[in-house]
């Protein structure tokens, strides 16, 4: 996607596009379209790229010698109009932004937005079999409170804090009350990709019974036991699928950004929490879901800042950066955690490949973009020397962060193994 945008805005603006490659490294198999570019897939699958009529490397440098080209009437890049090679640049990272909104959106098209009316939409497997809840069923009265909103029934159990609630509820023609515990109760409602649940091999919808063969009453039971692990291997028994397991699993001492905006260090394992049961869904509007993928999207992007800013500051680590091999291992975690799992790690991934490539960094679309806007403003290019030697700047800082990143992610690895 990132790539496309490059050769459309490249298209559009008549600049040449020699080569369009899908992976990288030794030729498949290639064809060429009627306007002369050469469509080729390669060997290696990671990414891709996006050669111009004249284009010797990754500077863009102008060659000297003529290069041959079946694109007719189009002009190599180096000689197209400044702000033509300008949005041909920047079209790359855009192309990465609007995918990831077209992604979010589709997110929630598929998930559905909660109904705010007071009734049973879904329960978990372990509260359904333990306690008289079904779906469909409407909340009434939360400890003889009405309810009036979905809303309502949480702001209702938030003000007793009690380990368990009486519930009036209606079910057909049939009104009676039932007792429940605190509705937010240790299930594994979503599980970071790299993280000590994924690696204990936790699925959405488990829920703790146990750590450390101390019986859990709320969520906020099982996230003391974690901050309080100080990294040691905990047992733990779940439900899941009307069995009871054991595991182990190793809380990561893992960077999270308070309400001050600063980050700190906590032990952590990588689970989101959910309720008991949830509401019924609808689907939403095309414009709504819009919003919510523009949201999402820009809140990844607000994320990246920060978490650079929180490394400029030596409040985070390092070592959580992760390269290709961390990629292809968060993929294959999203994989088994469901098709929005994945969807959604692509979204943030492509908002991903779009901010970092915005980078001021010589080689990536952001140092073009620096050495444009050079060109515009002071109406000469820079010379030849100036990017030559940017260029190997670059790439030897892209260089050494994707062995850095490699790194970590064997680093990972190793412990995934030896879990």
């Amino acid at each position: 996607m990132h790539e496309f945008g490059h050769f459309l805005i490249a298209r559009i603006n008549k600049i040449g596009v020699s080569v369009f490659s899908i992976g990288f490294g030794p030729r498949l198999f290639s064809f060429k379209d009627k306007k002369g570019t050469e469509w080729q897939f390669a060997l290696i699958p990671l990414g891709g790229f996006v050669k111009f009529f004249g284009d010797e490397n990754a500077a863009s440098i102008k060659i000297h010698a003529v290069e041959k080209s079946d694109n007719v009437g189009s002009a190599k890049f180096d000689e197209a109009p400044v702000l033509s090679r300008f949005f041909t640049v920047i079209a790359g990272p855009l192309a990465n932004f609007i995918f990831s909104v077209l992604i979010f959106s589709l997110i929630l098209i598929i998930q559905g937005v909660s109904v705010n009316d007071p009734v049973i939409g879904k329960i978990n497997n372990f509260y359904e079999a333990n306690y008289d809840l079904k779906i469909n069923d409407k909340i009434l009265e939360v400890e003889g409170k009405k309810v009036n909103s979905f809303e309502e029934i949480f702001s209702h159990i938030n003000e007793t804090k009690a380990e368990s609630s009486k519930f009036t509820i209606k079910r057909g023609n049939l009104v009676k009350e039932i007792e429940l515990p605190y509705l937010m109760q240790p299930i594994v409602e979503a599980i970071e990709p790299l993280s000590a649940a994924s690696l204990a091999g936790l699925q959405i919808g488990d829920v703790f019974l146990t750590v450390e063969e101390k019986k859990l009453f709320n969520f906020n039971d099982l996230r003391e036991k974690i901050l309080q692990s100080e990294g040691r291997k905990l047992k733990i028994t779940i439900f899941r699928d009307g069995r009871i397991l054991q595991k182990f699993i190793i809380p990561v001492l893992s960077p999270v950004e308070g309400q001050n905006g600063n980050y700190e260090s906590i032990y952590r394992i990588g689970v989101a929490g959910g309720p008991i049961f949830y509401p019924p869904k609808e689907t939403p509007s095309i414009w709504n879901a819009f919003i919510f993928g523009t949201e999402a999207t820009v809140g990844v992007i607000i994320a990246s800042f920060k978490g650079i800013k929180g490394i400029i500051r030596g409040q985070v680590d390092p070592k959580h950066l992760s390269g290709p091999i961390g990629i292809a291992h968060a993929v294959s975690d999203s994989v088994n955690s469901g098709l929005l799992a994945l969807l959604s790690l692509v979204a943030i991934i492509s908002t991903g490949i779009g901010f970092v490539n915005l980078l001021p960094i010589p080689v990536l679309d952001g140092g073009h973009i620096l050495m444009l806007s050079y060109e515009y403003i002071s109406r000469r290019k820079p010379t030849e020397q100036v990017l030559r030697f940017s260029m190997i700047f670059g790439l030897v800082l892209l260089i050494f962060l994707l062995m850095f990143t490699t790194f970590n992610d064997i680093s990972r690895l190793v412990l995934f193994f030896n879990f």
